[in-house]
């Protein structure tokens, strides 16, 4: 099978002939129909952020089962099923509290690939979705209708889940409280979504894009606000009534972002971050302020996601209406032209590009 292989950080990535394992008992091997591209496999193509080399990047996926390991009962061949990063091993502390996302009991497993010389090549965030094929672990997988577009089933395994889980299941966000969200991309757009559909009010969109601002209104944002535009703090101290906002959800790895948060927070308020900066970043805090005003910080990882909980949900959603995910596709590319697609994922006014597998597949997306 191909798929794109980054040999060096920074450098190209290079279609190349992969040998892939048949799946071990508990694992599901699946055709690729489409990968979005992530700010993650930004980071760390660019080095941002470490990983094993040669790699294979790619972690939001949809695709069709080909075949599956005796252990595995929830997807069979031919099931369309949303692939995703969280792997868990269902047993463990973590799991039983529903915490999947913190399960470590699986890492260290040996990957699936290698070249056709025999060249260990690593799975990326254990599913090296920039590939015509993967193997991963069953708890990987989520079933979802057949009929759901491609571009929308595409985006469930990382930034719809990430988003949403910031906004729902990390900071539980309450009918009524209000929402700041900054950076409307490839995750945030789907946090303001979120605090749409849990009834925040009012919700407050910040990102430099005009494009991506009348998107986060078109789908919830009651204000869109640009950052180098005026003093924010002002903007939503005027939006509430002078007292600021309950929950700030910051979903870019921006040392800025993240050090402003606080000055948009209410008293008792939450800042939950969700982007993720360079390997090694710190950030400067007042400890003193956070404490006397009872505010908290919350990391959110995948949106504190459960698979075949939150998956469902929203497609129900999407199928009822309620949100939106293929039209915030951006643009797709062949894999062939993956060059090209990684180069439209860096551009500001892109919300999300997919890198689709096979002739059909790439008949769906259109470049710009």
């Amino acid at each position: 099978m191909r798929a794109a292989v980054l040999r060096q950080p920074g450098g190209p990535l290079h279609l190349e002939e992969l040998a892939l394992a048949a799946p071990a008992p508990d694992e599901v091997h699946v055709r690729v129909r489409a990968t979005a591209i992530c700010a993650s496999d930004l980071s760390f193509l660019d080095g941002h952020w470490s990983t094993d080399l040669p790699v294979v990047l790619g972690h939001e996926t949809v695709g069709d089962v080909v075949a599956t390991g005796a252990e595995v009962a929830h997807v069979g061949p031919g099931d369309r099923v949303v692939v995703s990063l969280v792997r868990s091993c269902g047993a463990c502390e973590a799991c039983e509290r529903r915490e999947s996302v913190r399960c470590t009991a699986l890492a260290g497993r040996p990957g699936p690939l290698r070249t056709v010389a025999g060249e260990p090549v690593a799975q990326g965030m254990e599913v090296g979705g920039f590939a015509e094929e993967v193997v991963v672990h069953g708890s990987q997988v989520v079933a979802v209708p057949a009929d759901l577009p491609l571009e929308a089933a595409v985006l469930l395994g990382c930034g719809v889940v990430t988003g949403f889980g910031a906004v729902a299941n990390r900071a539980e966000v309450a009918p009524g409280s209000s929402v700041v969200v900054v950076g409307c991309g490839g995750v945030g757009i789907h946090s303001v979504q979120a605090a749409r559909v849990a009834g925040a009010s009012p919700i407050l969109a910040v990102d430099p894009d005009p494009a991506k601002r009348a998107s986060a209104v078109e789908l919830g944002a009651t204000v869109a606000l640009d950052p180098l535009d005026g003093d924010l703090s002002v903007a939503v101290a005027e939006a509430t009534d002078g007292a600021m906002a309950d929950t700030v959800v910051v979903t870019v790895g921006s040392v800025p972002a993240t050090e402003g948060a606080f000055d948009l927070l209410a008293a008792g308020g939450t800042v939950v971050l969700v982007g993720m900066t360079a390997e090694g970043t710190r950030v400067a805090l007042d400890a003193t302020t956070l404490a006397a005003r009872n505010q908290r910080i919350l990391g959110s990882k995948m949106g504190s996601t459960t698979l075949a909980v939150d998956i469902p949900r929203i497609v129900a959603r999407y199928q009822a209406g309620e949100v939106a995910l293929d039209s915030l596709v951006s643009a797709s590319f062949p894999l062939a032209d993956i060059d090209a697609a990684i180069a439209a994922a860096r551009r500001a006014d892109t919300t999300r590009v997919v890198v689709t597998m096979g002739g059909e597949a790439a008949e769906e997306g259109a470049a710009p």
